[in-house]
């Protein structure tokens, strides 16, 4: 009987690579806004792996599940846990329920108690979430552009290539959140005497 043989692996060769240089470029800080909401400042207090601003944008929104919540509140008036359910991507309810809070920590979603039912909560983009309308019109150019078959309507795709900034333009402003004025009636310096008259 012969003993059994045996084989060892073959190790790939190692490649080294060197470090990369030190990077020379200053890295730039955006001004911030004069009265930022305190969960956007909360984002912008979490540490980064870099402060390049590409990186910044993906930390936000950088996986695909996020970009399509966003874009089912734009596009499609989606507000709630289950129209998103419904959404033609099938989210898992773990992942939609992960990517909502991520949002909402990240500044980009408020959530608020629905008025009818307690239990539900009601979803909407809040300024910093409405300002990546301009992203969500250029993805679709860029799909309506490189893809044989896309589900959106003509008319929608075509007001975008007309006129892609008035278009994003347009949906900020329709998604931005309301500011609600109260309006206060003058006061008068003097009061005035009435008299109540039974005859």
């Amino acid at each position: 009987m012969k003993a059994p043989v045996k084989r060892m692996k073959k190790s790939a060769p190692r490649i080294t690579t060197p470090p990369a240089p030190a990077s020379r470029s200053r890295i730039v800080r955006a001004a911030a806004p004069a009265k930022a909401a305190s969960s956007a400042r909360a984002a912008s207090d979490k540490r980064h792996r870099s402060q390049c601003p590409i990186n910044l944008a993906l930390e936000s929104v950088g996986d695909s599940w996020s970009l399509l919540i966003v874009r089912d509140m734009m596009l499609r008036g989606h507000c709630g846990y289950q129209a998103f359910l419904r959404s033609e991507e099938k989210i898992a309810t773990n992942i939609l329920a992960d990517r909502l809070l991520k949002l909402e920590q990240n500044g980009l979603i408020s959530k608020s108690p629905d008025p009818a039912d307690a239990r539900k909560y009601i979803y909407a983009l809040t300024e910093r979430g409405a300002d990546l309308a301009p992203l969500i019109v250029e993805l679709a150019l860029y799909s309506a552009k490189h893809e044989k078959r896309i589900d959106m309507a003509k008319d929608v795709i075509g007001d975008m290539q007309k006129n892609k900034a008035a278009f994003a333009s347009r949906l900020t402003r329709n998604c931005a959140p309301k500011v609600k004025r109260t309006f206060r009636k003058p006061v008068l310096s003097e009061p005035i005497e009435e008299t109540l008259s039974l005859f």
